[in-house]
């Protein structure tokens, strides 16, 4: 939890915004695919767990904003 206000405090400090979008473009090719593999195969707990750990400054609001991008992709022809 200290952690988590911690973060929080940083962020704001500097004037930024987290974008859960732009974090999630920025990851590696390994972890994208992880956390697609969370959300299609695992479930929307394994997969909101895994952002928690990757983001811990990201909200619930942020991470329905990227499950739904996600789905968006996958869904897209």
């Amino acid at each position: 939890m200290l952690m988590k206000s911690g973060l929080r405090e940083i962020i704001e400090a500097s004037g930024g915004t987290f974008d859960i979008i732009e974090e999630f473009s920025s990851l590696s090719p390994r972890r994208k695919v992880l956390l697609c593999d969370h959300l299609f195969i695992e479930g929307r707990q394994a997969f909101y767990s895994t952002i928690e750990l990757l983001w811990p400054q990201s909200n619930q609001e942020e991470a329905e904003k990227l499950e739904k991008f996600l789905y968006s992709l996958k869904y897209k022809h």
